[in-house]
């Protein structure tokens, strides 16, 4: 089987990655300050991915801000400093506005502009591409001349299947989203993408290739660590005889493929049960009475608590659907998962599953009947699913540690500096 190939940053002039790597900031000693805007509010979506980048990077020196959408501040931000990364939450008064998604905010986004104008920096970095990152990302750009970096994490607007993130919603909202999310990474100096689906799109955007770099999401190995299963339970006060299939996540991914095959699963497996981590699954399981014997919910696992949760699970399951949004996803749950050192259980759709396949870190299935069959294969093959946890942490802990992505990251910013 052909290998992923690993994650490259091609520079203009085709320089090789070692060398933009070799000639990036912190091997000069010298310190980039760098604005981060993300359209999330904190502790959702590619808030993780900014933060994650931002420890990475403040570990190695530079001065590092980002602002978000603050989950409780209505009209009044927030200023703080964690890990060495300054977090500014901005007010989310209207940032769900009518509905449609975050990022629209009537007090965030006019502060955002006036911090980014008053404000000192070398590079901004901006995360998807909603009214509270694109104004004030790209009118700092041109107001400051410095460098613009985007990041492409979702696909909001129009697909060919129907299945970007804001499709469903009434017209204007599908065009507003494609307008944006194509213009801002136009008219960034540089691009990173999550997804090769993601980096395809940015092609076929007349954006040249020696300006897009496919980077996913990463790890976060030192924060989320392989748990003793034993010990986990016992503090969670979970019997040890259970087989326990963990997932991450909300009601907006494809875990409605689970709750009721759960059922049949149990029928021939009775032990095994699926541990839900995440907002919102609870109504969701309002839907399926008989999954009050099938499932464990947890509901919204404080992350400093992740850890712990994911330690009782003996392996993990990440369903998708075949749609274009989700060839496009790399889910932050998958980084969660080979951290936690357990098996993973994937449906064969984007990278994922290409990094499962080649890195023998779990079993790709194609319908519900294989993933019973996977499960079965686990149960019964206890050094099969032991080297398959030990790759996944070892992927953690290497190829895609935050560590290693960071210094992708920054040999972007150096060719974007030499580019703008």
């Amino acid at each position: 089987m052909t290998p992923v190939p690993a994650p490259t940053v091609t520079v203009p002039g085709g320089v090789a990655e070692e060398t933009a790597a070799a000639n990036a900031p912190e091997q000069r000693g010298e310190s980039l300050r760098i604005l981060m805007l993300n359209h999330n509010r904190r502790g959702t979506g590619t808030f993780f991915r900014a933060w994650h980048l931002a420890r990475g990077l403040s570990g190695l020196g530079h001065e590092v801000t980002i602002l978000t959408v603050s989950s409780t501040r209505r009209t009044t931000p927030s200023r703080h400093v964690e890990d060495g990364v300054t977090l500014v939450e901005t007010p989310n008064l209207l940032d769900l506005l009518y509905g449609i998604g975050s990022g629209f905010g009537a007090i965030g986004i006019p502060y955002r502009m006036l911090l980014t104008a008053r404000s000192r920096f070398d590079l901004i970095h901006a995360f998807d591409h909603k009214p509270n990152v694109f104004l004030p990302a790209v009118m700092g750009a041109a107001l400051k001349g410095v460098p613009l970096v985007a990041d492409w994490a979702d696909w909001w607007g129009y697909t060919k299947d129907g299945s970007g993130l804001q499709e469903h919603q009434a017209w204007p909202v599908p065009r507003l989203e494609t307008t944006m999310e194509d213009s801002i990474h136009r008219r960034a100096d540089w691009v990173t993408t999550i997804s090769r689906g993601l980096l395809e799109r940015a092609v076929s955007l007349g954006i040249p290739r020696d300006r897009v770099a496919w980077i996913p999401s990463g790890a976060p190995d030192d924060l989320i660590r392989s748990e003793d299963q034993q010990t986990a339970r016992r503090r969670l006060g979970l019997p040890e005889n259970l087989y326990l299939l963990g997932y991450v996540g909300s009601d907006v991914g494809d875990i409605d493929l689970l709750i009721p095959f759960m059922h049949r699963l149990r029928g021939r497996h009775p032990e095994a049960r699926l541990a839900l981590m995440g907002p919102r699954i609870r109504s969701l399981l309002t839907g399926y009475p008989q999954a009050q014997d099938d499932v464990l919910d947890f509901g919204l696992v404080p992350f400093e608590e992740l850890s712990q949760h994911l330690g009782v699970c003996d392996a993990f399951v990440l369903p998708m659907r075949d749609t274009v949004f989700n060839r496009t996803r790399w889910p932050n749950k998958f980084g969660d998962y080979l951290a936690a050192g357990r098996p993973i259980l994937c449906s064969p759709v984007g990278d994922v599953a290409d990094f499962v396949r080649t890195e023998d870190c779990g079993i790709v299935w194609h319908d519900l009947e294989e993933l019973s069959d996977a499960i079965g294969t686990l149960m019964g093959d206890r050094e099969a699913s032991l080297r398959m946890a030990q790759n996944a942490r070892q992927l953690a802990e290497g190829r895609l540690s935050w560590r290693a992505l960071v210094k992708e990251f920054l040999a972007v910013y150096a060719s974007a500096r030499r580019a703008a």
